[in-house]
């Protein structure tokens, strides 16, 4: 699969919640992300989050944040793969 950079509305980071309705706009690269399901979904700021997406980590730092959008995994997989 091609590296491809995507954008997406983020909601909140490691379960906080940025207070904003209409989210942040990130950019992330599909080689370097994990998506999964939230079951049962979190909603930040009034918004329903459907999917996690987690930053795999990096040399030389082992944190791996999870940002929280409103997009499905099926939909996020969409964008990755556009």
């Amino acid at each position: 699969m091609a590296t491809t950079l995507f954008a997406c509305s983020i909601y909140g980071a490691n379960s906080n919640d940025w207070k904003t309705a209409n989210g942040r706009t990130f950019l992330f690269n599909s080689g370097t992300v994990v998506v999964r399901p939230l079951d049962p979904s979190v909603v930040y700021s009034g918004v329903t989050c459907n999917a996690q997406i987690q930053l795999l980590p990096t040399a030389p730092s082992p944190i791996q944040p999870v940002y929280y959008t409103d997009r499905t995994v099926a939909q996020v997989q969409a964008l990755a793969n556009a």
